[in-house]
């Protein structure tokens, strides 16, 4: 069999492994005292020679991804750059009274309801748009497609969580934070992740739906009566 050109080469669809590339990513996003190296080598296994594969080597290479108090510092105890999606997507709310009605809250609310339809519980101490929740529910949820006939997880991806990445990666670049390269990572991942879903269906809340317009049935035209007259 003759090799694949550099041409056959470049529109080859992408193989690896979006749930492990997922699972990595989250992996590392917990603090380094408490990752599980076993899970982080077998990932890195399984997307060895991808684009955010290459990424996130580039990432473990730095002495700062193993730098507890670089981690704490910038991402854990009263951090600038918080790893919750919706601090980035949502203003916080003035007053305790708006905080049930936030923006933040009903994000959270959806994201908790999406991640129950598939069959993920989250602890009593998780928020929803923790950033490792999402991305374990990201690598658990590829696995159980048969929850999905109607494109619930093509919507959160594409809604919910794909527009907290850019905010939140401009949060840690202001600090010159390695863990930009995780993020700059995901961000391939979450492209990739989509393309292979463009040909699925995405949910819409009826209240969108309704407001698509419907194309109108074309009522069937009457045959013309020639009244008596041959046709030629």
């Amino acid at each position: 069999m003759s090799e694949p050109t550099r041409v056959e080469t470049l529109i080859a669809p992408a193989c690896w492994d979006l749930g492990a590339a997922y699972g990595l990513i989250a992996e590392l996003l917990v603090n380094p005292e408490f990752r599980d190296k076993d899970r982080i080598d077998l990932n890195r296994g399984k997307i060895a020679g991808s684009a955010p594969g290459e990424i996130i080597e580039d990432f473990l290479a730095s002495p700062a991804s193993r730098d507890v108090d670089e981690y704490t510092q910038t991402l854990e105890l009263s951090p600038p750059c918080p790893l919750y999606f919706g601090a980035y997507m949502y203003e916080e709310p003035s007053s305790c009274r708006g905080a049930g009605a936030s923006g933040r809250n009903a994000y959270m609310i959806e994201l908790a309801a999406v991640y129950a339809h598939f069959g993920l519980e989250l602890g009593d101490s998780e928020l929803p748009d923790y950033v490792p929740v999402a991305l374990e529910f990201l690598a658990i949820s590829i696995e159980r497609s048969e929850h999905d006939g109607i494109g619930l997880r093509r919507r959160l991806l594409d809604t919910l969580i794909q527009p907290g990445i850019a905010p939140l990666r401009k949060a840690l670049q202001k600090y010159e934070c390695a863990y930009d390269m995780l993020f700059d990572a995901l961000q391939l991942v979450v492209e990739e992740d989509l393309e292979r879903m463009s040909d699925d269906p995405i949910w819409l809340p009826p209240e969108v739906e309704a407001t698509i317009p419907q194309r109108r049935e074309m009522p069937e035209s009457t045959p013309q009566q020639t009244h008596g007259r041959k046709k030629p």
